[in-house]
C-alpha cells in the first residue's frame, strides 16, 4: 500500500506484526552469503568510526557522567581502558563516538546510518548476556540494518520535506530490533519492543541546519541506548504501543504525515535484505559531498593532476548541496569540526590540497588552516537546476582548469563506496587502521590487524568476548 495523504487507511495486520515474526523467525542460516559479508563489512567499518571518536571532548564528558552514574560493570566502553557500564550506558558513550567525523555507513537512497544503530546496541547487550557468538552479533546487524533501512527508505519525498532527521528517528526500530535479537525475543516481545520504541522516537534537522551544536556528533548515543531500553521492558513483559506502524497515531502519520509506501517496509521480508545496498564512506563527510568528491578526485588521478597543477574547479550544484558551499573561518578545527564535515567547499579544497580528504584534517588546526587559506580560494560553484532531480544525493558535476589551461570535466552518479562502486578490501582495511590510529589510545598495527582478522570471520567465533577485549 501506498499512503499518500495523513488521512488514515486502516491496514490489518500492522507493519510491526509482520517485522515481529520475521524477526523472531529469521537466524543466521537464513541469511544469504552476500548479506553476512556486507553485515561484516558494516561491523569493521563502524568499529572504527567509533574508534576515531573516542578522542572528541564531547564524548570524554559522556563517559565521565556515565561512570559516575555507575551500575552494573557489565558492557566495554570502546577505548577507554576496559571502563565498564550498564548496556544502556556504555550505548550512549560508544554511539556518541560513532559520528564524531560523520564517516558510519549509509543507505545512499534511504539516507540513515544503518550499522551504527544495530551494532553498538548489539554488542552492549550480547556483553551483558554472556556467550554470545559472532553469528548471533552478524543476525542482529544484518536484521536490524535491513529495518533501519526500509523505515526510512518507505518514506515518501525527499529528507528535506519533512522536519525529522531520518538517522535517529528510523535507526531506532534498527537498534530495538538488534538489542532484543541478542535478548533472545520471541514475536510478541519483539512486537512490545517496538511498540515502546515508538514514544522515544526524537531528533529533528535543528543539529544539522544550526550550527555550534554537539547533538548531531553525539545523536547516536541520545537515540540508541532508548532501543536496549526498549529491548529489555520488553522481555520483563512491559507492554507496548499498538499500530506502530500502520496506525492512526504510529509513525508514519505522526511524524511523516502518512506519506509511505507500506511495500517498501515489508515487501519482500527475508528475501529482499537492503543489509547489501548500503554504502561505506571513503571520507569523513556527509555522504552528501561524495559524489562530487569522487568527480574531483577521478579526474586528479586520470590526469596525474597534483595541486600546483590546479587552477581552479568549478563545480555545479543543486539547492540540497548550494546550502552546503559556505565560507569558512580560520581556526574552525577542532572546535567546530562537526559542522565542516557537511561543508562542499572545504572537503573539495581538501581534496585537491591532498589527492583524499583525510581524517585528521578535522582535528589538526593548522592542517585545516592550510586549506583554508590555499585550496579554498581555488574552488568556484555555480547552481544547475539539472542537479534538482529526483535522486536522494546529487550527482557529482566537477570540471578542473589547470595552470596550463586545460579543462577536464567528469559527471558522477554514484559516489565511491556504493555497492554498485565499492570501496577495495585494501581501501576498506586502510580506513580501519587510520581510524584506529585516531583513538584516544591510538591502537598499534598489531592490535588492529589482529581486530580485522577477527571481524572478517566473525561467524567463527565463539565468543564475542574475545572481540570487545581487543577493543577495551
Amino acid at each position: 500500500m501506498t499512503n499518500h495523504s495523513s488521512e488514515h487507511t486502516p491496514v490489518q495486520p500492522d507493519a510491526a506484526e509482520i517485522i515481529a515474526r520475521h524477526l523472531a523467525n529469521t537466524h543466521y542460516a537464513d541469511l544469504p552469503a552476500p548479506v553476512v559479508a556486507a553485515a561484516k563489512a558494516g561491523i569493521l567499518d563502524t568499529i572504527g568510526c567509533l574508534l576515531a571518536g573516542t578522542a572528541c571532548a564531547e564524548v570524554e564528558t559522556i563517559t565521565a557522567l556515565m561512570q559516575r552514574w555507575g551500575g552494573q560493570a557489565s558492557s566495554t566502553v570502546i577505548g577507554y581502558g576496559g571502563l565498564k557500564v550498564p548496556p544502556a550506558s556504555a550505548v550512549f558513550a560508544n554511539g556518541s563516538a560513532v559520528h564524531q567525523y560523520d564517516y558510519d555507513d549509509t543507505h545512499d537512497a534511504a539516507i540513515c546510518h544503518p550499522t551504527s544503530a544495530s551494532l553498538v546496541p548489539a554488542l552492549a547487550v550480547a556483553e551483558e548476556r554472556g556467550g554470545v557468538s559472532g553469528r548471533d552479533i552478524i543476525t542482529a546487524v544484518a536484521l536490524g540494518n535491513d529495518l533501519t533501512s526500509r523505515v526510512a527508505g518507505a518514506i515518501i519525498g525527499r529528507t528535506i520535506d519533512h522536519p525529522w532527521f531520518k538517522a535517529p528517528v528510523c535507526g531506532l526500530f534498527g537498534a530495538t530490533a538488534a538489542s532484543a535479537i541478542i535478548l533472545g525475543a520471541n514475536e510478541a516481545q519483539h512486537l512490545h519492543a517496538l511498540g515502546l520504541t515508538l514514544p522515544q522516537v526524537g531528533g529533528t534537522w535543528a543539529s544539522l541546519h544550526v550550527k555550534g551544536s554537539s547533538v548531531r556528533s553525539i545523536r547516536d548515543g541520545l537515540a540508541y541506548r532508548n532501543g536496549v531500553l526498549s529491548a529489555e521492558l520488553a522481555l520483563q513483559g512491559i507492554r507496548g504501543d499498538g499500530e506502530v506502524f500502520d496506525g492512526k497515531y504510529g509513525f508514519y502519520q505522526s511524524f511523516y504525515r502518512g506519506q509511505y509506501n507500506r511495500d517498501e517496509l515489508v515487501g519482500d521480508l527475508g528475501r529482499r535484505f537492503e543489509t547489501t545496498r548500503i554504502s561505506l564512506k571513503p571520507w569523513p563527510s556527509i555522504r552528501h559531498l561524495h559524489s562530487t568528491l569522487t568527480a574531483v578526485l577521478e579526474i586528479m588521478t586520470k590526469h596525474a593532476l597534483r595541486f600546483d597543477d590546479i587552477a581552479a574547479v568549478n563545480l555545479e550544484v543543486g539547492q540540497v548541496n548550494l546550502d552546503r558551499c559556505r565560507p569558512v573561518s580560520l581556526g574552525s578545527v577542532p572546535a567546530n569540526h562537526i559542522d565542516l564535515l557537511g561543508n562542499m567547499h572545504f572537503a573539495v579544497a581538501a581534496a585537491i590540497r591532498h589527492r583524499n580528504v583525510p581524517l585528521a584534517l578535522y582535528r589538526d588546526t593548522a592542517m585545516a588552516d592550510d586549506v583554508i587559506r590555499t585550496a579554498m580560494p581555488k574552488v568556484h560553484w555555480t547552481y544547475d537546476a539539472r542537479q534538482d532531480g529526483a535522486w536522494t544525493l546529487e550527482p557529482g558535476r566537477a570540471e578542473i582548469v589547470t595552470t596550463s589551461g586545460a579543462r577536464h570535466a567528469a559527471v558522477c552518479n554514484i559516489a565511491l563506496g556504493h555497492p554498485d562502486n565499492p570501496m577495495s578490501e585494501a581501501q576498506r582495511h586502510a580506513k580501519f587502521r587510520d581510524c584506529a590510529q585516531t583513538a584516544r589510545t591510538p591502537l598499534p598495527a598489531s592490535r588492529a590487524n589482529e581486530i580485522i582478522e577477527l571481524v572478517e570471520r566473525l561467524e567463527n567465533v565463539a565468543d564475542i568476548g574475545w572481540l570487545m577485549q581487543l577493543l577495551a
